[in-house]
């Protein structure tokens, strides 16, 4: 309790209680204490920016006590029928937001409004009884056998590059690891004796730890010890010995999916990982697809 009532009285002489826009301020300082990732952290500044933009266009009080249900309902229908938002004349702008962006704007603001009320800045989060916009309910596709022999094949060469991107692929496919987390391995986090992977930096700061099978082990083990000429201790590097980052990796595997004939991305990868998954609870028919993968340890 105590310590709460230093965090509020730090808070109160820094910002004004009564002003929405540094009450905005306020919480994204909140975030970063609490350790969100730089992309959340993104995403929170660009969702209140957009959010309080149309307050001052529309006249809204700044009050955030006057702040009630029909005004965050007007801002959500601005944001799912305005086909020039935000007044910027950015060419993504020009077309009506998404079910998905709209519904992420919601949560944003509801949890910015629930820590206003945890915080006892207002008496009700206005979005309490606000039914959220729906979800489209997107199928996922995932690769078939035959893309993913496709895939693979690209990059079957034996140069340092072709090497290095089937180990890339064969990761993705083996553990459905984030393209940032698998950016973020070292050499460290890799134990080669059992084929397991530590994830240091995954999804809400977690660690866990993930396998891969006797192919993608062999791949990975021929790039780190033969083919791999880089001081870095990252454990994918690019052309110059620097760490291959999450774009990086985006770029490659949309490349080698141009070569391949097929659309692919890393959450394509990953859905297929998902769904192969799903199905081996059922009939262990993920490993026709993976051939040996750590699956069926």
């Amino acid at each position: 309790m105590q310590k709460h009532a230093v965090e509020r009285l730090i808070l109160e002489s820094s910002v004004s209680i009564t002003n929405i826009e540094q009450l905005s301020q306020g919480y994204l300082l909140n975030c970063r204490a609490e350790g969100k990732s730089p992309k959340t952290l993104a995403i929170y500044e660009m969702v209140l920016k957009n959010f309080l933009w149309y307050w001052h266009q529309n006249g809204f009080p700044v009050q955030p006590q006057k702040i009630s249900p029909i005004h965050v309902r007007q801002f959500l229908w601005y944001l799912s029928s305005e086909t020039n938002r935000w007044g910027t004349g950015n060419p993504r702008t020009k077309k009506v937001a998404s079910q998905a962006t709209a519904l992420g704007y919601y949560r944003t603001l509801k949890t910015f409004f629930s820590w206003l009320e945890l915080e006892q800045l207002i008496e009700k989060n206005p979005l309490v009884n606000l039914k959220p916009p729906k979800a489209e309910k997107k199928v996922i596709q995932a690769l078939s056998p035959i893309e993913i022999e496709r895939i693979l094949g690209i990059c079957s060469g034996k140069t340092t590059l072709d090497i290095r991107n089937r180990a890339i692929l064969a990761i993705l496919l083996d553990t459905g690891l984030r393209v940032s987390e698998l950016a973020s391995l070292t050499l460290n986090d890799v134990n080669m004796n059992d084929g397991s992977i530590l994830v240091r930096h995954g999804k809400g700061s977690k660690q866990r730890v993930v396998h891969i099978g006797t192919k993608a082990q062999k791949a990975l083990w021929k790039y780190m010890t033969i083919y791999r000429k880089s001081d870095s201790n990252s454990l994918l590097v690019n052309r110059a010995g620097e760490r291959l980052d999450a774009v990086g990796i985006k770029i490659l595997v949309r490349r080698l999916g141009e070569k391949a004939k097929i659309s692919v991305h890393p959450h394509k990868l990953r859905h297929t990982f998902a769904i192969s998954f799903h199905v081996l609870a059922v009939t262990c028919s993920a490993c026709s697809i993976f051939s040996d993968t750590a699956h069926c340890r």
